[in-house]
């Protein structure tokens, strides 16, 4: 599933890298290799990397300038947005910001091509925006009709509103943001002393920055909402570079005064009911781009440097089996291509396709959890999710979403697998779940793969998997 935000900084997902980050930062300042072939010549910077929508601009800006020295401070913009009054930015907090700017080019090895604006907005103010910019790339009918889908597969409680829970998630947790048609990074502020974790942010986004100038993220996103499996992979990537180039930013730049001060401030971050209470299917998604992203990123850094990575943003993985799985990127090994017949005429008048999606391997394994939790379960660090083998041989997967007369629905869902074994542990899983579906189902193995209806009248499964 698709989730319409802007390229950002997640409090607790980037307060857990940094966490990890400082404590191993006694052994290796920079991320080790992996045991993965090269990167192949078919990686070519030709492909679309991809982000997500951005927010719309909110108050008024002031200006990074790249060249200028660390001690000089942003100008002001001559020409804030219209209706909002450009902000008295303190000089000392200006230097810091122009600072760090001024240091992650050499780091990232991308100079900025233009000037830099930032602008500081309420957390208000970006609930506010992601309320107001929710019909950019989905309707009211899609998200909708998405809720009912995460129902009735039991991913979500049956009272549960899906987009209360979004804005309550990213307007939580989302601490600075990226807006590629603007060009400007959004911090958002709180009742705090701008301190070293502020300083990572600003890293984090200013990355997002060279990625746009070098890159085009938004010209290059994908906005169909059906490829979500996609999406998130792509965005992985984007996250990822983001977060590997604030974290040796960070090691590079902090004194060892801020990197515990900074510690101290994750293992804050870390301690948070927002993510605990909220439903996997949503935490992992936030959770996802940050650290198997940053995983991702780390295995092709360390493997040909910022250059390689350069590479990934151009030619993102395929999928989300590719980022938690890196050498399948590097061996080119392509999602199974899964066509559906849609059904609508087999099931009859008064019947729609409402909803179509790509589940991909990490939402595989998030239904398969069947709400079990890891032993140890902390907020934003990658952990052994129960049952994730099940979505090991993911190999691809399509499913539609039918909606008929008198609230009659149905949901066909082929997926296709690395091997027969990987199939029949798939349909076994998903029969063990079966009572957590909100409808009557049924999993059966083809010759495709694995087949998995559920529909709200036993009645209607017969005419899709016959008598």
């Amino acid at each position: 599933m698709s989730r319409t935000i802007p390229p950002a900084s997640s409090r607790a997902a980037i307060a857990a890298v940094a966490l990890l980050t400082l404590l191993a930062a006694c052994v290796s300042t920079s991320p080790p290799p992996t045991a993965v072939p090269s990167i192949p010549p078919s990686v070519a910077p030709s492909a679309t990397p991809q982000a997500t929508v951005a927010p719309p601009s909110p108050t008024a800006t002031t200006t990074v300038t790249p060249t200028e020295a660390a001690t000089e401070t942003p100008a002001a913009s001559e020409t804030p947005p219209e209706g909002t009054a450009a902000p008295t930015v303190e000089p000392e907090l200006a230097a810091q910001i122009n600072a760090v700017t001024v240091q992650v080019p050499p780091i990232r090895e991308l100079d900025a091509t233009s000037d830099v604006p930032y602008q500081f907005v309420s957390r208000d103010d970006f609930r506010q925006e992601l309320i107001d910019t929710a019909d950019e790339d989905t309707t009211p009918e899609w998200r909708a009709a998405e809720e009912r889908f995460l129902k009735r597969m039991g991913m979500l409680p049956a009272d549960a509103d899906l987009q209360a829970m979004l804005v309550d998630l990213y307007g939580a947790e989302v601490a600075a943001y990226y807006r590629p048609e603007t060009g400007t990074f959004y911090i958002i502020e709180r009742d705090k002393p701008f301190g070293p974790s502020d300083k990572v942010t600003v890293a984090h986004e200013y990355t997002h920055a060279l990625q746009d100038q070098h890159f085009d993220l938004e010209g290059a996103r994908i906005k169909d909402p059906a490829e979500g499996d996609a999406i998130l992979a792509q965005l992985a990537v984007i996250e990822g570079d983001a977060t590997l180039t604030s974290q040796e930013w960070m090691i590079a730049n902090l004194t060892p005064q801020e990197q515990i001060q900074l510690l101290n401030e994750a293992l804050g971050e870390l301690d948070t009911s927002q993510l605990e209470n909220m439903p996997l299917v949503l935490r992992r998604q936030l959770e996802f781009p940050y650290t198997e992203g940053f995983l991702f990123t780390r295995d092709i850094y360390g493997l040909g440097g910022y250059e390689a990575v350069n590479q990934a943003l151009q030619t993102p993985p395929a999928s989300t089996e590719q980022i938690l799985h890196s050498d399948k990127y590097y061996a080119g090994e392509q999602p199974v291509a899964v066509n559906l017949t849609d059904l609508t005429s087999t099931l009859g008048e008064g019947w729609s396709n409402v909803y179509q999606q790509t589940m991909g391997e990490l939402n595989v394994q998030i239904l398969a959890t069947g709400g079990e939790q890891p032993p140890v379960n902390i907020p934003g660090l990658p952990v052994e999710w129960p049952h994730q083998e099940v979505a090991a041989g993911w190999g691809g997967d399509r499913l539609n979403m039918y909606e008929g007369p008198d609230g009659a629905w149905l949901i066909d869902w082929q997926t296709a697998w690395d091997s027969n074994g990987d199939a029949q542990e798939f349909a076994a899983r998903m029969n063990e779940l079966q009572s957590t579906f909100g409808g009557e189902s049924r999993v059966v193995v083809n010759s495709e793969g694995a087949k998995v209806v559920i529909a709200s009248d036993p009645a209607l499964l017969p005419a899709i998997l016959g008598s």
